[in-house]
């Protein structure tokens, strides 16, 4: 079997197996009841390389120690982000008074030679 094939197969199981989550987690906010979960072996997707079938779906926990890892306070977003128009406000401020400053030094050179 080629490596496309094998790869192409891979990942319509991935998607295979992430359709039948999405189907999972409806039937569950509906109140429904759950349908049962399909193994790797149901999948019709023939053999399907080791990685895939050793797959297994993250815990509650190692999903929230990875929520609470990138977690910012929205007090200190803010403060950030003040901040950060103010830096950007003050460089183009610079920018501008730099710009007039080599403006008129040009042109007050230029003047002195025709006056």
């Amino acid at each position: 079997m080629s490596d496309r094939l094998t790869e192409l197969q891979r990942q319509r199981a991935l998607i295979q197996e992430h359709l039948a989550w999405l189907d999972h987690e409806i039937a569950a906010a509906q109140g429904k009841p759950l349908p049962t979960p399909l193994v790797a072996s149901q999948l019709p997707s023939g053999k399907l390389p080791q990685a895939i079938a050793t797959l297994s779906t993250p815990n509650e926990a190692d999903a929230e120690k990875i929520i609470s890892q990138y977690h910012k306070d929205p007090s200190s977003l803010n403060k950030d982000t003040k901040r950060g128009c103010l830096m950007a406000f003050g460089l183009a401020m610079g920018v501008i008074a730099l710009a007039s400053f080599v403006a008129y030094w040009l042109y007050a050179r230029h003047l002195g030679r025709w006056w």
